[in-house]
């Protein structure tokens, strides 16, 4: 049944206007749950969002009803938006205030109840929650069901920024412990003492249980004392992400790749990414593979700041070339045409989901030891795992595929077996839905 909303412009009441508010698709209403998500972005570039969509899409194809909470920023339109199945809040706020205003924040807590007040969902399943919706949120949808549970996609619950402590990267990603005085160097002048004691209150008080995206994070959450954490590894869309030979093609002729052996490297783009060791690596790289090129995928300005600080020598860059903005079908191609994606992160990256999407497209891929990406990428099987720090091995297992392209397909190959079998889209919608469905049966 369509919700009925009448949203005022007061930001301060979150009244409604009129409009409705329709659950994604349901296939019997007599069986089906409400699942409602949580997510401070929602179809917008970053994994954790673009997890976020998939889910809702996959529970609906389920047969479940699918609502979606999410934000936006309120100088953009200072009232609720509702379209189809997603409803977004008005939310703002100076950043410099974030380890404070992610915990609560009245006029936000105020639409929230409100809003599930309105929805009455059977399943509340957040996501990133920790700069605009607030971890309240948990304790405003545990009023209305039991069922809540929440992803973590990385450390901003228990951490300042990326875990990328030295003690992190000495051990290997062994030590994932933090200490006060590391949150301080992260946090500076905007560090709250009381921030994790309250996350961690909050969670332990509302959520049934707390989903890590990768056995790397649940170790990290487990040693900070975050309550009941099970692992459930992302999710791909396989029938999407596969080998597209005609893309590659397309790819190589547009941007002049025709005899070049690509490294692939792109995301958020940063010094925890790797930036530094992949250009020493490449450096090293081109005297045995000389028509290298390294296809970064990002924005362009910030590399250039990358690039500068790796002090690399200047002829390097005639063998980078980047790449500002893909669409999906067009990053398809460009996995499809790589000879080697690599995700050399220097931080706990949990998940990396370009290991997966790669893979997918038959692609072979080199990764860092660091974080969750050991658990993605099988060692001498998918790809080679190691060290982005140890530069001569680093490279030598990049020339080793860039060299052999007996050996990189024969990977590639595997590598799509692995996510078929292990990080499909349906078999992460499937656990969740297992998970849901036993707290449902235990309530």
């Amino acid at each position: 049944m369509p919700l009925y909303w009448a949203f005022s412009s007061s930001l301060e009441q979150g009244s409604i206007l009129v409009g409705t508010c329709t659950p994604l698709f349901c296939k019997n209403p007599n069986t089906a749950m409400h699942i409602v998500l949580l997510s401070d972005k929602y179809h917008q570039p970053g994994a954790s969002a673009g997890v976020t969509a998939m889910l809702a899409e996959g529970y609906a194809q389920q047969g479940h009803r699918v609502s979606v909470i999410t934000s936006h920023r309120s100088e953009e339109e200072s009232t609720i938006r509702n379209q189809d199945y997603v409803i977004s809040l008005p939310i703002s706020y100076s950043l410099k205030l974030r380890h404070y205003k992610c915990l609560k924040q009245k006029h936000v807590s105020r639409m929230l109840d409100d809003v599930f007040r309105e929805l009455r969902p059977d399943i509340v399943h957040a996501h990133n929650i920790h700069m605009y919706l607030t971890y309240d949120a948990l304790r405003i949808a545990r009023k209305y069901t039991k069922n809540v549970f929440i992803t973590m996609h990385d450390a901003m619950n228990f951490n300042y920024g990326r875990l990328n402590t030295k003690r992190f990267l000495d051990s290997e990603g062994k030590d994932v412990r933090t200490t006060p005085l590391d949150h301080i160097r992260q946090a500076g002048l905007q560090y709250n003492p009381l921030r994790n004691c309250i996350i961690r209150h909050i969670l332990r008080k509302n959520v049934v249980k707390v989903c890590a995206v990768s056995h790397a994070l649940k170790s990290a959450l487990d040693v900070h004392g975050i309550p009941r954490t099970q692992v459930v590894h992302n999710g791909i869309d396989t029938n999407f992400w596969k080998a597209d030979r005609k893309g590659a093609q397309r790819f190589r002729k547009k941007n002049r790749f025709e005899d070049r052996k690509i490294i692939l490297f792109g995301g958020r783009l940063s010094r925890d990414k790797g930036s530094t060791p992949l250009l020493h690596a490449l450096n090293r790289v081109r005297a045995l593979v000389p028509n290298v090129m390294l296809v970064v995928l990002g924005d362009p300005k910030r590399w250039k700041g990358l690039l500068q600080e790796a002090h690399v020598p200047a002829n390097l860059s005639a063998q980078i070339t980047t790449i500002d903005w893909l669409s999906r079908e067009d990053l398809r191609a460009a996995y499809s045409a790589a000879n080697v994606v690599t995700t050399p992160s220097l931080c706990l990256d949990t998940f990396n989901l370009m290991n997966a999407e790669a893979m997918a497209c038959s692609t072979p891929v080199v990764g860092t030891c660091f974080g969750g990406t050991p658990e993605v990428v099988k060692d001498s099987a998918t790809g080679f795992i190691r060290n982005p720090l140890k530069t001569e091995e680093y490279a030598e297992a990049l020339v080793t595929l860039l060299a052999d392209d007996t050996l990189a397909k024969h990977m590639g190959e595997a590598g799509r077996k692995r996510v078929e079998k292990k990080f499909s889209m349906e078999k992460c919608v499937e656990t969740y839905l297992n998970i849901f469905a036993d707290s449902l049966n235990c309530s």
